[in-house]
């Protein structure tokens, strides 16, 4: 289980204080599933311990585990009194509301929360919830979208080698790359748009859904235009501890206007709706496979079966800052005759965000992506291994609720035993984007 992963890598050998061992306590009861028992456990200690937000917390996460809604929003408001931007609280506070049926205010808090614009995948989760909110009401669907349109510049638009000579001990020669192969610098523009949308089924179950498309044209290389949709429908089941999510996704790819790649995958998620003070935060964990395919006939060597897996947790320092970090392993099965042969990776993503003043934020992305190929190249002789290096910084600033201007900078890095396949790129982009309730 995700919360007692999250227990066992949080916990310390020896507790330091009578709180931490009550706390610590208390979790290991709930992670054993014994919610009334933990419940009790924090209760009998309240008159001590009321008033520390840490204690507060934990004893309204009890309460909510226990059956006891009524006594959750007591505790969870004491936290909120003392620290009015506590994630964790105001999520949890909105589920409380929704387990003693009072629909209007549990809407309030999740919309609330989604108007501080959070990421993705708490968006997502704050959306199914939000859904739920009006299950007994006309509209009873979830749903956000945005509309963004942008323009930037790149160093290097169709992710190529900055070489066009490259030596091949195959062949003891020097082979010249068509210009098409070598990097180019271009300017361009771009429109991207999507909806995500969730609506409860009984129960505990919701269907969801969402969708995207992209479409980028540069003023010069027309060949390397991208863009494509990409969808996923499937259900969600909200526990008291987990999300999890099955989804169905698939993706057309273009490049220059033509079709290069579509992805089919299934999916499937689990996330902690919420994190005990202490912990490393909302641990999570996810596994897709699926397959690429190309279309275009010199495209089918890269045709692909694929998996990947990953564990991370979402994490909060203060008010003004959040973070997230995940881990992942995953291959590529070889379906269309690469030289390289089949791929496994390594990696790891970092996500974090700071709000500088009000309306105005910095938002960061980084990750790197070590891989192997199990194939001897015969022309290179040698096994393919890449390291790629990802980075990414975004202003944001909001002009009103809905409108935001972005400016961004992107840094990629791959390098290779093979030199036709290492790249750098760095884009500047400055875009608008619209949010749509």
């Amino acid at each position: 289980m995700l919360f007692a992963l999250s227990l066992a890598m949080s916990s310390r050998a020896v507790a330091q204080t009578p709180l931490d061992e009550l706390l610590a306590n208390a979790a290991t009861l709930t992670a054993a599933g014994q919610h009334v028992e933990a419940y009790a456990l924090l209760a009998a200690e309240e008159d001590t311990h009321i008033g520390e937000i840490k204690f507060d917390y934990a004893l309204g996460r009890a309460a909510l585990f226990a059956g006891r809604p009524d006594r959750a929003t007591i505790a969870f408001s004491r936290v909120l009194a003392l620290d009015p931007g506590h994630a964790g609280a105001r999520i949890d506070m909105g589920r409380a509301y929704l387990a003693l049926g009072n629909r209007a205010q549990a809407e309030a808090a999740f919309q609330a929360l989604l108007d501080m614009k959070p990421p993705p995948a708490l968006r997502a989760q704050l959306l199914i919830y939000l859904g739920e909110a009006r299950a007994d009401r006309a509209r009873k669907v979830a749903a956000r979208g945005y509309l963004s349109v942008f323009a930037g510049a790149s160093s290097n638009v169709n992710q190529a080698p900055g070489q066009g000579q490259i030596y091949v001990p195959g062949f003891l020669a020097v082979l010249q790359l068509a210009d098409q192969n070598v990097a180019k610098d271009d300017t361009y523009v771009g429109v991207s748009g999507g909806v995500e949308a969730s609506r409860p089924v009984g129960g505990r179950y919701s269907l969801i859904a969402a969708a995207e498309f992209l479409a980028r044209e540069n003023t010069h290389y027309s060949d390397f235009d991208v863009g494509g949709v990409w969808g996923s429908m499937g259900v969600a089941h909200t526990g008291d501890q987990h999300l999890v999510r099955a989804q169905l996704q698939l993706v057309n790819g273009t490049l220059g206007g033509e079709t290069s790649r579509r992805v089919e995958a299934i999916s499937v998620d689990v996330t902690e709706t919420s994190a005990a003070d202490g912990s490393l935060g909302w641990m999570f964990g996810f596994a897709h496979a699926g397959r690429y395919r190309h279309p275009p006939e010199d495209l089918q060597v890269f045709d692909a079966d694929f998996v990947t897996v990953g564990i991370g947790a979402n994490l909060k320092y203060d008010e003004k800052s959040t973070a997230s970090v995940v881990f992942l392993a995953g291959g590529d099965n070889d379906r269309g005759g690469n030289p390289s042969g089949d791929r496994f990776g390594v990696g790891f993503r970092l996500a974090g965000e700071r709000v500088i003043r009000p309306g105005l934020r910095l938002l960061g992305l980084a990750g790197a992506l070590n891989s192997r190929y199990d194939g001897f190249d015969p022309s290179f002789l040698v096994n393919r291994e890449d390291r790629r290096y990802d980075l990414e910084l975004v202003l944001r600033y909001d002009l009103s609720r809905d409108l935001e201007l972005r400016l961004t900078g992107l840094r990629s890095v791959q390098d290779s035993n093979i030199a036709i396949y290492e790249y750098s790129r760095t884009d500047w982009l400055i875009g608008l984007r619209r949010q749509f309730d």
